[in-house]
């Protein structure tokens, strides 16, 4: 239970950041476009908020799969969080930084259906990934153990993530616009030539990143630092983001 809580705190500050702050925002946007019938602003709002949650949950995946454990090790390998303890917790990091732009997706597409006053279909669809998420983790919990959990929850999340998504097409609620995949290749790239600059950095700091040492969580704070400065930087030179693309007020 240690090691998918400690995972879990990890995973849970990207989803806020990316998935649950956009939704907050865009919600009353698109109510008010849909109430109004403006379909072209309705378009416009959902795809910009869909390039900022994936401009903000790539990089935040692409870091978890490079760096699961050091991160934990960085944050809670200390006392009687043992090597092994942060080995284990970081596997399950691993895991559900698969999930990491599912969940993000989920939050996003559920805010598409309130808009539309629909609170029905992404309960029943999130219904059906529990149920899913649970019967994968009892069926295999004996012959692979705790770590099917962050697995089973990154499957059932990919699922729902889609099923909201058909519905959301097939009520023509919802269309990709021509520059979203273009944007979407952009900042796919820049995720991950920082993923390579977080290895390398993971790569250079070896020593200073490993368990026994103590001040680790400083020099995981400069790697994390100098990604950050980087990936907005390229993002903009690239023009896979835009100062103007935070604000979602159309």
């Amino acid at each position: 239970m240690s090691y998918l809580y400690y995972a879990d705190r990890i995973y849970q500050i990207n989803l806020a950041i990316a998935g649950i702050a956009i939704g907050v925002v865009v919600l009353p946007q698109l109510s008010k476009h849909v109430y109004s019938k403006k379909k072209n602003k309705i378009l416009q709002i959902q795809n910009k908020a869909l390039e900022l949650s994936m401009f903000l949950s790539l990089p935040a995946a692409v870091a978890l799969f490079i760096g699961s454990e050091e991160i934990i090790s960085a944050l809670f390998g200390y006392g009687s969080f043992s090597e092994v303890s942060v080995s284990n917790s970081a596997k399950a990091l691993y895991y559900f930084g698969f999930g990491l732009p599912a969940f993000v997706l989920i939050k996003v597409f559920s805010t598409f259906f309130f808009a539309n006053h629909d609170t029905k279909t992404p309960f029943y669809i999130s219904l059906i990934s529990v149920v899913l998420n649970v019967v994968i983790s009892l069926y295999y919990f004996k012959s692979i153990g705790f770590i099917i959990i962050p697995i089973a929850t990154t499957i059932s999340s990919w699922i729902n993530s889609i099923l909201l998504f058909i519905f959301l097409y097939q009520r023509n609620l919802f269309r990709f616009n021509g520059i979203f995949f273009i944007k979407f290749f952009k900042i796919f790239f820049a995720s991950i030539v920082m993923g390579v600059l977080f290895k390398y950095l993971i790569i250079i700091f070896e020593y200073q990143l490993v368990y026994s040492f103590d001040f680790k969580s400083i020099y995981l704070i400069i790697s994390v630092f100098i990604c950050v400065i980087f990936y907005l930087l390229f993002s903009l030179f690239i023009k896979a983001f835009k100062y103007e693309d935070i604000n979602l007020k159309y």
